[in-house]
């Protein structure tokens, strides 16, 4: 396989297997997952979505190996070759063993063989280890190679964990300074990472620098737009030729990141979210950034995130002009969202009512226009103002919260700040806990590619191409 094969699940998942592989006997456990995929370009994405836990007194258990019973893992083998899933083997080294045994060995080869035949396919299913201090690792099946390492696990809780064995922990000199306050494993956590930022203009253009300036591996960058006079206001490294030339904005501004040459690689994605093609690029990535006004993406982003078990962060700015040359009020909000968790629309940022609009503004515009003006659409946007250093203040309180999440920067747990909010005219900031589980989105944890695309018969598709993909 060409492909890198990365796992992942969420810190509720993780929780629910840790304790079930560690009961406190010292004995190994195991687990059987079924996880949806993702088919990008370069990657291939198994995202958790069932988990059978085998129950102890089905198998034969003991301090360094495990024997189960076939008949838990054939269900699931006709489930994944109908559905066209991934099983993934998942048990406990209670000892600390951090690699596979020989035992391993001769176990996970007679599964990989019983998956594959099964599904009668060649795509990867994995098989994966615990460690008491909740580190994990994993492998899949190479054919006439072997085994292979997973390329990364992630775990996506109220932290976010990623897992590597081959991580380089170098630190060039331009990263020194932030070495040393994130440390130079973050850094190289950072360095592997590949992250979408949708929008690229008020919020996306200072989140886009910061990103690549922290030494972030791989950024994927979506915006169908292009620049103009009127925005080069607040796109950091737009030039007037730009506007004049209406460049994309993403081509501009991943030219300016490669001149700066930090190593950061960069794919332009000029196309409307709305689309396969940007949908599968942005599946591919470890984390998004949300910089749009648009209800319909902001929703959509946050079903993508959970349907392929990314963390999400949004972005929001609210800026009023009061009509004599001043501004009337000047807030922002960073969401920090958790696949299978709670939504945009259950903390209530928008409704239903504001996104079945949305959505009819980009299938009707007619129609859209002709409810808008005998009031059945209430409260649409008619070009908000845009202030360069309220939209820097909340691109980077953005970028913090993901830094809180993947080190620990925070006095108090993060599990405070699911969703925080500023007024910088009221002098005022509020922090709250993450609200309930939202089912609308949610119930597609974990599900991948599926046809149509997170369940959206505009996104329907035969085949997508890669052209557009990582």
């Amino acid at each position: 396989m060409n492909q890198d094969v990365f796992l992942r699940m969420t810190g509720q998942q993780k929780a629910e297997l840790r304790e079930h592989l560690f009961p406190d006997d010292g004995m190994e456990a195991v687990a059987l997952l079924l996880c949806g995929r993702h088919r990008g370009g370069d990657r291939h994405c198994l995202s958790m979505r069932e988990v059978v836990l085998i129950p102890y007194d089905c198998c034969e258990r003991y301090e360094d190996r495990i024997t189960w019973p076939t008949s838990f893992l054939e269900p699931l083998l006709v489930k994944a070759h109908r559905e066209g899933l991934a099983v993934v083997k998942v048990h406990s080294h209670p000892g600390g063993y951090d690699r596979f045994s020989q035992h391993d060995d001769i176990s996970d080869e007679e599964f990989f063989r019983a998956a594959t035949s099964w599904t009668e396919s060649d795509e990867p299913h994995a098989s994966v280890v615990m460690l008491p201090c909740g580190r994990i690792f994993g492998r899949l099946w190479a054919s006439n190679d072997g085994f292979a390492p997973l390329s990364m696990i992630s775990v996506v809780g109220e932290n976010i964990e990623y897992w590597a064995d081959d991580a380089n922990s170098f630190v060039p000199d331009f990263a020194d300074r932030h070495a040393q306050v994130l440390g130079a494993g973050t850094f190289a956590r950072l360095r592997r990472l590949r992250i979408a930022v949708v929008g690229c203009s008020g919020t996306g253009s200072p989140t886009i620098e910061q990103l690549f300036r922290l030494g972030v591996g791989e950024l994927v960058i979506v915006d169908p737009d292009t620049i103009g006079p009127e925005n080069l206001n607040r796109i950091i490294n737009s030039r007037g030729r730009h506007g004049t030339q209406r460049k994309l904005k993403v081509i501009v501004l991943a030219e300016a990141i490669e001149d700066t040459e930090l190593g950061t690689t960069v794919y332009a994605i000029p196309l409307d979210l709305c689309t396969p093609d940007a949908v599968m690029a942005v599946a591919s990535c470890d984390m998004i950034f949300g910089c749009v006004d648009s209800v319909f993406a902001r929703h959509l982003l946050n079903k993508l995130a959970s349907t392929y078990c990314i963390p999400y962060i949004d972005i929001g700015v609210g800026l009023r002009a009061d009509g004599v040359g001043g501004i009337s009020h000047a807030t922002g909000a960073i969401h920090y969202l958790q696949p299978g968790g709670s939504s945009l629309l259950s903390r209530g940022v928008f409704s239903l009512e504001d996104i079945r609009a949305e959505a009819m503004r980009q299938r009707n515009p007619d129609e859209y226009a002709s409810r808008l003006q005998v009031g059945y659409i209430k409260g649409a946007d008619v070009g908000q103002p845009a202030v360069m250093p309220i939209n820097v203040i909340f691109s980077g309180y953005g970028v913090w919260e993901f830094l809180c999440r993947l080190h620990a920067l925070r006095d108090d747990s993060n599990g405070s700040f699911a969703s925080q909010r500023w007024s910088l005219t009221g002098g005022m900031a509020s922090a709250e806990v993450d609200g309930k589980r939202c089912q609308s989105v949610s119930r597609y944890l974990g599900h991948g590619d599926i046809n149509p695309l997170l369940g959206l018969p505009e996104l329907s598709v035969q085949k997508v191409s890669t052209d557009a993909n990582p």
